[in-house]
């Protein structure tokens, strides 16, 4: 009897990078003429992965996502593309998130997934979910479930994945708080911004090995693009709040998704069930690619930028082994 293997796509947070991620997936279905949501049981995706995971899970081809941030991304992050205008924006916004508020209202991005998502719950996703966020409320991490188990397992079923995509990607001081049944949610990526570890505990937990549906697994995990801080050693060691600014938050996103890889590569080859680990990592980027590159630039340049990466990257990795196992079968998950 042929083994089932349950197969998870797991794609990190990080903003408007999420264009890359979503350029790299698209590449793949272009290769392999493929549908990405057709052959993955479980996609869990944190923050920016998220609205990627969830939409892939609604409907949406990957290069719907790419146009959809190639449209929408100087919305969601509004950014003009004048080197002068966008750097009294930049001081406007840095300020404002310094001193009074967040650094970008939701608004927008709240219009964009009500257009997408509607009325829609997370039981209308045709594929199991992860979707982590951290619930300030009661000070414990949260991973968002479309779950397999219609019973106590299930209990997010009724909630909107418009909820859900702003609850992951509430980023700390860029996006405000969201609140939902009287709970509040930040980003997912305080605690979870590679997801993969979160799938694959679902997956042991609940559907791989010994008397479960699935004999084995296999997780593909996309990683954001990582920009390097660039610290020297004459850098000013004595940094304050405002002197850390955003390289505190990337700082944590990059070292929770690099220990969260080293893990699984370690732990995937010793556990029972079996299963396989393959991560596409960061590209190298030269120092004007990391000069326009944050979480949440979106003038012309970046964008093209981060297309071309994703595009590069998607190509380099369509055809090779580890990638088109995903696309022998089609998943084996069947939406009830």
């Amino acid at each position: 009897m042929e083994s089932k293997t349950f197969k998870i796509l797991s794609i990190d947070g990080g903003g408007i990078k999420g264009l890359y991620s979503a350029s790299i997936l698209a590449s793949f279905e272009n290769k392999t003429g493929k549908n990405i949501a057709d052959h993955f049981d479980m996609i869990c995706g944190t923050s920016t992965g998220g609205l990627i995971a969830i939409g892939l899970a609604n409907g949406m081809s990957a290069k719907d996502l790419v146009d959809l941030y190639t449209t929408n991304g100087s919305k969601i992050f509004p950014t003009s593309n004048s080197n002068l205008i966008r750097g009294f924006q930049n001081s406007y916004k840095s300020f404002r998130q310094i001193f009074f508020s967040n650094k970008h209202s939701v608004k927008p991005l709240k219009r964009i997934l009500e257009d997408l998502f509607g009325d829609k719950t997370m039981n209308d996703a045709t594929n199991l979910l992860c979707i982590p966020s951290f619930n300030l409320t009661n000070g414990q991490p949260k991973v968002f479930k479309k779950s397999g188990n219609q019973t106590e397992h299930f209990v997010d079923k009724t909630i909107k994945l418009v909820d859900i995509a702003l609850a992951t990607a509430a980023a700390p001081s860029y996006y405000p708080v969201h609140e939902h049944n009287n709970f509040l949610y930040t980003d997912g990526g305080v605690w979870a911004n590679n997801p993969s570890l979160c799938g694959l505990l679902e997956a042991i937990d609940y559907y791989v090995g010994e008397g479960k549906e699935y004999d084995d697994f296999n997780i593909l995990s996309i990683s954001s693009i990582t920009t390097p801080n660039g610290w020297v050693s004459t850098s000013n060691k004595s940094k304050s709040i405002i002197g850390w600014r955003e390289k505190m938050f990337q700082t944590a996103l990059d070292g929770q998704s690099y220990f969260t890889d080293y893990f699984l590569l370690k732990i995937v080859p010793k556990i029972n069930p079996k299963g396989k680990y393959f991560r596409i990592k960061s590209p190298e980027l030269s120092k004007a690619q990391m000069n326009c590159i944050t979480m949440d630039r979106a003038d012309k340049n970046t964008l093209s930028t981060i297309k071309s990466l994703g595009n590069q990257v998607g190509n380099t990795y369509a055809t090779t082994p580890e990638v088109l196992e995903f696309f022998k079968s089609i998943k084996n998950y069947k939406n009830i």
